[in-house]
């Protein structure tokens, strides 16, 4: 079993690499024209690109992601 201060730095690692995935997504995107975090989020729906926990984005969500 590991630690949980392992558990939470393997969750950490692996949501920064999935933040750096699909950044490049949402800045192509926010070219076609997507100017607001809703439309953003509506976009991501649409291609069917999930959250981390699979569920449907939220402008929030799309928030966190681009402020890194």
């Amino acid at each position: 079993f590991r630690s949980a201060s392992a558990s939470a730095s393997v969750r950490r690692a692996e949501a920064v690499k999935w933040a750096r995935d699909v950044t490049p997504i949402i800045r192509a995107i926010q070219a076609e024209g997507a100017t607001s975090l809703r439309q953003i989020a509506a976009v991501l729906n649409e291609r069917r690109i999930p959250t981390p926990r699979g569920g449907a984005w939220r402008a929030v969500q799309v928030q966190r992601v681009i402020r890194g």
